[in-house]
């Protein structure tokens, strides 16, 4: 039960709707570009939808295919297989981010997601999805 009211129980995000979606009142231009690119060209919401952002099921990005076997924050990095998909709300409080906390910040992330999907994002169109990113975690940067 304890799990069920932790998923439930989301850090405030201010900018949001009760649906997960931008309130385009409160947000930026930039946020409000983040949040199509999150859902369009990025991919991010097939594993990630609102309102949750998670799909809660398991996905293999073959992260392999950019990382030799090192230790990285104390664990060994290596093939990973099938991961459970993270929920973004309220990751604020779990970087280093992956399973293996192997990205240090959201660019990181991005970068390792334009990467493996092979997105393509141009530097305008990260720069917006992390700032629409940053807008489900830091409740302050956000009001």
């Amino acid at each position: 039960m304890a799990e069920v009211q932790a998923l439930l129980n989301f850090p405030p995000a201010p900018k949001l709707d009760v649906f997960g979606k931008l309130d385009p009142a409160k947000a930026t231009e930039s946020e409000l570009r983040g949040e199509k690119v999150f859902s369009g060209k990025a991919r991010c919401a097939e594993c990630h939808p609102a309102p949750y952002y998670t799909d809660n099921l398991m996905h293999d990005l073959k992260t392999e295919r950019f990382f030799k076997p090192q230790m990285v924050n104390g664990r060994m990095a290596a093939m990973d297989g099938p991961i459970k998909t993270f929920p973004l709300r309220g990751i604020k409080d779990s970087l280093p981010y992956l399973h293996d906390e192997r990205l240090l910040t959201l660019e990181d992330t991005v970068e390792l997601h334009n990467l493996v999907l092979g997105t393509k994002l141009t530097a305008q169109k990260k720069a917006d999805l992390v700032a629409f990113l940053f807008c489900l975690i830091f409740v302050l940067l956000c009001l």
